[in-house]
């Protein structure tokens, strides 16, 4: 008997019970009705193989199908898999010669139901590019709890995993427009971080007093900051959402650009309702901190996810340059206020001389998977002797993890 795993229920609640797969049979009878009988046949695969042929007009896709199940212990329970048989590749590679034109597809169908919530159905579409470069033996494509839920939430649902493969999940009702093309992922908050990025200073050292002085300039209130690259990416987020006009989409409410009723973090998405926090992070460090427990929490079950924008940078200590960045700050503060009465080595044991970003992850907390992510995060006491509210911790392990990573970009040189 297998061993019980986590499953998406239709009404999008999580579950822990036995997978449910569907036979071949049930396999196929399922595609066909989503895609209409009248459009579909199977094709033969000797020995005992088949693929499904769905014809859209011109257009001719063969669908190689495969059901997702569970892997079993040790893995954790809300990891997946689709088994890609050797078979697969040489169809692929054989009708590729003889009719390059029909698109081959490789399909896993994610199956649970009971008698309180219905039969739930969500495809799952591998990219079979990196598949086809696997050679000699069977391979196996692995889809998350999250993955599905995200199908769910969205209709269509579309990330590149750790290992740099494409997956798109699939909800029922919108695979026919999917396939054809006519339905691509729905979340366009993706897009504008896509666009952002692009803008972004990534793969470039940025210096402190560089950075300090472009804030200062700007009239970014919170320039002085000796954490300054933290505050340099919330400067040139919030100034990305004013120069493109989506403040609607998403919008920086960190520090004292809040709104009446704005929660304690840094991202309000208004459009889609919910918060989000960003996070400059060493590249080199394990963990970040999170936020106040009792919040985040209330946060997430008040808005039903929370998001992690987190961007990594290499780091230069001010330690290994001299302290010239220390120094810089403190005279240039003092160049602009003259009442500034720090000593020109102030803060120098935490200063950081230059950092250059290289990637950044969205991890997303929501109903099905943040108990698994947050860590308590031991932070002491304030410097009066009062225990601070506990806050969360975030072990950076998490970002491999494609069960709470829902978006990643990596700077490519």
């Amino acid at each position: 008997m297998n061993v019980d795993s986590e499953q998406i229920t239709l009404d999008k609640n999580l579950v822990v019970a036995q997978d449910q797969p569907l036979s071949e049979k049930q396999l196929q009878e399922c595609l066909i009705k989503v895609l209409g009988e009248t459009n579909c046949r199977i094709v033969k695969v000797p020995p005992r193989k088949w693929a499904l042929e769905y014809t859209d007009g011109s257009k001719l896709y063969h669908l190689l199908v495969r059901t997702c199940t569970y892997l079993g212990n040790p893995h954790p329970i809300f990891k997946k898999r689709v088994q890609l048989p050797l078979w697969f590749n040489e169809y692929t590679n054989a009708i590729s010669k003889k009719n390059p034109k029909i698109d081959i597809r490789y399909i896993g169908v994610y199956h649970y139901g009971d008698e309180y919530h219905g039969d739930n159905v969500i495809f799952v579409d591998f990219n079979k590019k990196t598949y086809l470069t696997k050679k000699g033996h069977n391979s196996s494509a692995h889809v998350y709890t999250n993955d599905l839920f995200q199908a769910m939430t969205y209709g269509v649902f579309t990330k590149e995993d750790y290992f740099g493969n494409t997956i798109s999940a699939i909800r029922k009702d919108k695979f026919r427009g999917y396939l054809k093309n006519k339905i691509s992922e729905t979340n366009i908050l993706f897009a504008l971080f896509r666009k952002f990025n692009c803008g972004f200073s990534f793969g470039q050292w940025l210096k402190a007093l560089d950075v300090i002085k472009e804030m200062h300039k700007n009239e970014w209130h919170q320039w002085r900051q000796a954490e300054w690259a933290g505050w340099f990416l919330e400067y040139k987020f919030n100034k990305f959402t004013i120069d493109n006009n989506v403040t609607k989409q998403m919008r920086y409410v960190g520090s004292s650009l809040k709104r009446e009723g704005d929660l304690d973090f840094d991202i309000r998405f208004d459009e889609e309702d919910f918060y989000g926090d960003l996070k400059a992070s060493d590249i080199t460090k394990t963990e970040t901190p999170g936020n106040d427990q009792e919040n985040l929490i209330e946060c997430i079950y008040q808005f039903d996810k929370f998001w992690y924008v987190i961007y990594e940078h290499e780091t230069i200590k001010d330690s290994d340059a001299g302290y010239e960045a220390t120094k810089g700050r403190n005279r240039y503060i003092k160049s602009v206020d003259p009442t500034y009465d720090k000593d020109e080595m102030s803060y120098h044991e935490r200063m950081k001389n230059s950092v250059k970003f290289m990637k950044m992850s969205i991890i997303e907390l929501n109903r099905v998977n943040f108990r698994e992510v947050l860590t308590e995060f031991n932070q002491g006491r304030q410097p009066d002797g009062k225990v601070r509210k506990p806050k969360f911790n975030i072990n950076k392990e998490v970002l491999k993890n494609d069960n709470f990573v829902v978006f990643r970009y990596t700077y490519d040189k």
